[in-house]
């Protein structure tokens, strides 16, 4: 987190440490002492004042004060040292397109492929609502998740919003009523792959913003993602996210997702971890038979077992992982685990996977997944869903009688 001003930056220290305490993660304070006369040391001290008194108890705070005249590379610099996978920025300007284009921020981003939060503060007091506006897309995701888990630590209500826009203006309208059921279930996916349970709103409306901002009245947190068309060199300004962020009365945090390139579901489900003909007794046992797979295939040492077998069992029961269109994503959240493993089971019989449907299962694609960026296997999760939801490949894959079959389908479709 860059610091511009270490003595009146509390609350949003506070504010980051609140967004890393949930992945027990490590909050950096950087700032870079631009004139000679400033004193270093007496920075750092109030720094460290700040970062004492604004910690969570599962958040280690460093502080770090740096010497330069180009605060844009020192910043750059000391954060790929760091190794660090987000990076979260006070906006104390005016959000448009002049004060946007003339700011530091835009080039500290966009060399930086992180995670990017950018915070505009208006009086931010005790949070007891989040209003989180979402298209639908990456940057979407990671603004609900960052609301939930802020959410989790203040004890706030959350509420899902999605405008479907209504150019006819007739919220009647069979097909813009179809619109609206789509809206619905897509987001209820989302927040089911997030594992986050939350109120969702669809609301007709014309245009985005204006609904947005009549809708956020009695919230005291908006969290948005910020726009899929958001240019290198205007990540904010004329955007949806920046006029909602320049019109409300509340606080704003926008959310940009890293860059990333999508995993292929072939890549992660090879012939040697599929399991065409799986009759385990109940879902544990299941799990656990998977798990065992990937042991057998060496995908990670059987020194591991217990805890990776803890993992996705601690998972299951926050809540049951099916899907729905009879398939199940359990999946564990690994230390320090490099990439995305994963086992896919197919049980010709069903399976009772305790979902509240009571639909049986199929199909179980069981991840394991790296705890430090737990947002890396969501589009992994979203292509099984997109796949799923098709009977014919639903069809097609129960009916495969070889493991090449499963990932020639996973390939083509």
């Amino acid at each position: 987190m860059p610091v511009e001003d270490p003595f009146s930056d509390n609350m949003i220290v506070e504010l980051a440490s609140r967004i890393a305490s949930p992945l027990m993660g490590e909050l950096h304070l950087i700032h870079v002492a631009r004139r000679n006369h400033e004193n270093s040391h007496a920075i750092s001290q109030t720094l460290l004042k700040v970062a004492k008194s604004s910690a969570l108890n599962d958040v280690k705070i460093s502080v770090h004060v740096e010497n330069g005249e180009d605060v844009v590379a020192e910043i750059q610099s000391r954060t790929r040292e760091l190794s660090c996978n987000m990076i979260f920025m006070a906006w104390r300007a005016e959000i448009n397109s002049i004060s946007v284009l003339a700011s530091d921020n835009i080039s500290l981003t966009k060399d930086l492929n992180l995670d990017t939060l950018i915070f505009k503060e208006r009086n931010l007091q005790k949070v007891k609502r989040i209003l989180v506006p979402t298209g639908g897309g990456p940057h979407s995701i990671l603004g609900i998740q960052i609301a939930h888990d802020l959410a989790q630590n203040w004890g706030a209500e959350i509420e899902i919003l999605r405008i479907a826009r209504d150019l006819k203006g007739d919220p009647n309208n069979p097909i813009h009523k179809r619109y609206c059921e789509q809206l619905l279930e897509d987001t209820r996916v989302q927040l089911e792959l997030l594992n986050i349970s939350a109120p969702i709103s669809i609301k007709s409306a014309e245009h985005v913003v204006p609904a947005v901002i009549t809708y956020s009245k009695n919230f005291d947190l908006i969290v948005m993602g910020a726009s899929n068309d958001w240019r290198q060199e205007e990540y904010l300004s004329g955007s949806i996210p920046d006029k909602i962020a320049s019109s409300v009365d509340c606080s704003a945090l926008m959310a940009r997702s890293a860059s990333t390139t999508e995993t292929s579901l072939s890549k992660v489900f090879w012939e040697q971890t599929i399991r065409l003909d799986l009759r385990p007794k109940d879902k544990w046992d299941a799990i656990e038979q998977m798990i065992d797979v990937l042991i057998e295939e060496e995908q990670f040492p059987f020194e591991k077992r217990d805890m990776v077998l803890a993992a996705a069992i601690n998972r299951e029961h926050q809540g049951s992982t099916a899907l729905g269109h009879q398939t199940a994503i359990p999946h564990a959240p690994i230390t320090n685990l490099p990439g995305i493993i994963g086992c896919l089971g197919i049980c010709q019989d069903g399976l009772d996977f305790q979902n509240p449907t009571g639909e049986e299962i199929h199909f179980i694609f069981l991840l394991l997944t790296p705890r430090q960026n737990y947002r890396s296997y969501i589009p992994l999760l979203a292509q099984i869903a997109n796949l799923v939801r098709n009977a014919e490949f639903r069809s097609a894959l129960l009916a495969s009688q070889t493991p090449a079959e499963v990932t020639h389908l996973l390939k083509s479709s």
